[in-house]
C-alpha cells in the first residue's frame, strides 16, 4: 500500500497540467535514448509532484511504484542529478527531489512556481510500526459538541434535572 500525503489547498486550479520547456523536451528525448530507467524516474517523479516540483520520497518506494529494481533507481538519480534534470536534497535518511523548474513545472502559463515544500509518499514496508491494520491506534483529544456541558474538574456533578432533558 502506497500513501500520498498532501497539504490542504496544496492544489492550483491548473493542477493536472504538467507544463515542459520545449528545449527541455529536446533534452528529456536524448535522455530516454541514454538511460530509459532514468526517464522512468523522472517521469515517475514529475507525475507524483505537486505544484511545488518537489517530492519526498525514498528510492526504495519509486522502485516498487515505478517497478523497476531498487538498484536501477540509484543509478537513475545519479544520472537525472548530473544532467540537472534533479536535484537532491538529504535530510537524514530522507531524500527530497525537486525537478529543474527550467524543465517542467506547473501553474499558470508563463509562471514558474516552485518553493521548498514537499509531498511525502510512504510505504509500509518502511515503517517501524508494520501495517496500517496492525499500528495502535492513536489517543484522541476530546472535542465538545454543540449544547454540551464541560466540566474542567474532576468533582462530581449531579445528574442532570427534568427541565434540562428535551423529552416530547
Amino acid at each position: 500500500m502506497t500513501t500520498l500525503l498532501k497539504t490542504e489547498g496544496d492544489k492550483p486550479n491548473t493542477f493536472g497540467w504538467l507544463q515542459f520547456e520545449k528545449k527541455g523536451l529536446n533534452e528529456l528525448r536524448k535522455l530516454s535514448t541514454k538511460s530509459p530507467m532514468a526517464m522512468t524516474v523522472l517521469l515517475y517523479l514529475a507525475t507524483n509532484m505537486s505544484r511545488t516540483n518537489a517530492i519526498a520520497i525514498s528510492q526504495k518506494a519509486i522502485s516498487k511504484n515505478a517497478g523497476i529494481s531498487l538498484r536501477a533507481v540509484a543509478g537513475a538519480v545519479k544520472i537525472l542529478n548530473e544532467h540537472n534534470f534533479l536535484e537532491t536534497i538529504k535530510v537524514g535518511n530522507l531524500s527530497i527531489y525537486r525537478i529543474n523548474t527550467r524543465l517542467a513545472w506547473q501553474g499558470n502559463r508563463g509562471e514558474r512556481y516552485a518553493h521548498f515544500t514537499a509531498d511525502i509518499i510512504a510505504i509500509e514496508e518502511e515503517q517501524t510500526g508494520g501495517t496500517i491494520e496492525n499500528m495502535t491506534p492513536l489517543n484522541s483529544v476530546p472535542v465538545s459538541v454543540d449544547n454540551e456541558r464541560i466540566y474542567v474538574q474532576n468533582n462530581e456533578i449531579d445528574p442532570p434535572d427534568q427541565h434540562e432533558l428535551d423529552l416530547p
